[in-house]
């Protein structure tokens, strides 16, 4: 009787420990999750914690102090420029990480690898939209500044040191509960978090909609219903303000082009957050008791929790500057140093097009000038948690990767083919924007940054310390002309997949521009 008991309670006993070490469903091992050595127990934090350490890292080139004030934001203190980024990362990998790392997946299109198959459709949506392409073309342009690769790379370095420490205890609550471990940081994933703010911001277009509503309603029709501008919209520019002549002039383009194609296109598309924007305003030293100028910027951004933001200052012999930043990138985006102060707000510019595309055996070639040109194939592998990985084959043109086709969003659709062209695709250095920012001394200093960033378009709007202010667009923005009216449709030369060039009509902020067949 004995031994029947005994092995009875060893077969419950094993039973239990392979139960509570497999994952079921959604639900991550019990065993673990529930495990006062390395479970969820260990994420909670003493009320009486004591935030004093002395580390030691690898990689610092000279000693770096951090003081965390009543709030616990960090007052970075380094001797060297590449050591404020080393220990930036560091500081966001342990206050951030999973937030950093959700958001690059989010954007390379890989959510499905830790929350299932259920954000299929979201991947294969990135994956076509071209973030991945558009962050390694980023990336080269970052990484061919040898200034700006060093401070990437200490930032990515400390973010990594950070990862290496951890124990399975000391993973954030985030990685117990979807059962994976944390991968190493890349420059790459920098690069991803640009564009993931580049969607959320310069990602909207409602290109396919104005077009359909423009084969309806005539011009002067669709520029009272659809305006650019309100009648209560009062700009800070003086009316009448001279402005250096176009270098380009588009020509307006016929209706007719709008009536070639009479099928609506009826391609569903996600949109960011239609209230994304911002306020900022700025008041002279000569209109404030203090003498100096004061500004006030306030993003219209997701209320997350974390905040989209992380507060710091950094000070080395050669800045001092303070604000939020964004985890997942060095520096920071808005603040104030020594001698200036700078926010920034959503630009709002139209930096996306569509082209309707003509193509033939499959997605192999595609129609261009009245010539076939080989498309260039991209076979991406979306992996799957628990199940095979799922293959979609990207066709990429000469305007961008087709977004949309007879495969995605579905297998019904005849909609044709849609290429996108987005000047996120392009290889920008945005990073260098911020860079100079932070380091600026005066008003040309300033100014030469805000030069440089090209998405999203940004308003910048800063004081000096010596009363002047200055507000602007930061951005590299298609070229667009404007009808008669000034309002509802903008017109362009470009040359489309077809047999000849022609003006195609942009309503309100871009229309789809169709190939001449």
């Amino acid at each position: 009787m004995r031994i029947v008991a005994f092995l009875f309670s060893s077969f419950v006993t094993l039973v239990l420990v392979w139960a509570l070490n497999k994952s079921w469903g959604s639900l991550p091992p019990l065993g673990k999750l529930l495990s006062p050595q390395h479970g969820f127990w260990q994420n909670a934090e003493s009320v009486n914690r004591n935030f004093s350490a002395q580390l030691v890292l690898p990689g610092l080139s000279k000693n770096v102090t951090v003081w965390e004030d009543e709030r616990l934001v960090p007052h970075v203190f380094a001797e060297t420029e590449n050591d404020a980024a080393y220990v930036l990362g560091y500081l966001h990998a342990r206050d951030r990480l999973w937030q950093m790392e959700v958001q690059t997946m989010a954007s390379a299109g890989r959510l499905c690898e830790i929350l299932g198959p259920s954000l299929l459709e979201r991947d294969r949506l990135k994956r076509r939209q071209g973030m991945v392409f558009g962050a390694q073309n980023s990336l080269k342009a970052i990484e061919s500044d040898p200034v700006q690769k060093a401070y990437l790379d200490a930032y990515t370095r400390g973010v990594n040191t950070y990862i290496k420490s951890l124990r399975t205890r000391q993973l954030p609550l985030e990685y117990k509960l979807l059962n994976y471990r944390p991968e190493p940081w890349s420059n790459l994933k920098t690069a991803l978090l640009i564009k993931y703010m580049a969607d959320d911001l310069a990602g909207a277009a409602n290109d396919l909609e104005y077009t359909n509503a423009r084969r309806y309603f005539s011009e002067n029709e669709a520029e009272q219903m659809f305006p650019d501008f309100t009648d209560t919209l009062d700009p800070i520019i003086p009316a009448g303000t001279p402005y250096p002549a176009p270098s380009k002039r588009p020509v307006r383009p016929a209706d007719s082009i709008l009536y070639r194609d009479q099928v609506a296109l009826r391609f569903k598309m996600e949109k960011p957050d239609p209230d994304n924007g911002s306020n900022n305003w700025a008041v002279a030293g000569s209109r404030t008791k203090s003498g100096a100028p004061i500004l006030a910027n306030d993003p219209h951004l997701g209320l997350n929790l974390p905040s989209l933001w992380y507060e710091v200052q950094l000070h080395t012999p050669t800045m001092n500057v303070y604000g939020v930043s964004l985890p997942g990138a060095p520096g920071v985006l808005i603040g104030f140093n020594d001698y200036i102060a700078w926010g920034i707000t959503n630009g709002s510019e139209d930096v996306k097009d569509y082209y309707r595309m003509q193509f033939r055996n499959g997605k192999t070639q595609y129609l261009f000038n009245g010539e076939y040109r080989n498309a260039e194939l991209r076979v991406e592998e979306i992996k799957i948690k628990g199940e095979a990985s799922y293959f979609d084959t990207v066709a990429y043109t000469v305007w961008g990767p087709v977004m949309f086709d007879n495969t995605f969003p579905d297998n019904t659709a005849r909609e044709g083919f849609l290429a996108v062209r987005w000047k996120a695709h392009d290889g920008t250095n945005e990073l260098a924007t911020f860079y100079g920012l932070n380091r600026a001394r005066n008003y040309d200093e300033y100014r030469l940054p805000c030069n440089t960033l090209p998405v999203p378009p940004k308003t910048s709007c800063s004081p000096l310390k010596r009363a002047t202010l200055h507000c602007g667009i930061m951005a590299i923005t298609p070229c667009a002309g404007k009808t008669r009216a000034n309002t509802l449709c903008r017109a362009g030369i470009v040359r489309t997949p077809g047999r000849a060039t022609f003006p195609v009509a942009r309503c309100r902020t871009s229309a789809i521009r169709s190939a001449v067949t």
